[in-house]
C-alpha cells in the first residue's frame, strides 16, 4: 500500500505503467492521478494545497476520466 499525498491515509496504487506518474485510489479523495513532475519538484506542500490542486484537476477532467494533478495545479 502507498499513502495518499493529500491526507496521508493508506491508498491503492492504480493505473500503474499507464502514464508518467502515480494513480491513487483513496477512500476519502477517490481515484486521481499525479504527474511524475509533481513529485520530482521536491517541494513541501500542505494538505490544503493538495486539495486545491485536486479540485483544479477535477474541473478540467472529462466525465468518466480520472483527474490528473500537474505542477500547474499548485
Amino acid at each position: 500500500m502507498i499513502k495518499c499525498p493529500i491526507c496521508n491515509a493508506e491508498a491503492e496504487e492504480i493505473d500503474k505503467g499507464r502514464f508518467d506518474g502515480t494513480g491513487f485510489r483513496c477512500k476519502t479523495h477517490g481515484d486521481f492521478r499525479v504527474a511524475a513532475s509533481v513529485f520530482s519538484e521536491a517541494k513541501e506542500r500542505t494538505p490544503g494545497q493538495w486539495k486545491n490542486a485536486l479540485t483544479r484537476a477535477r474541473q478540467r477532467t472529462a466525465r468518466g476520466e480520472r483527474p490528473l494533478i500537474t505542477s500547474d495545479d499548485f
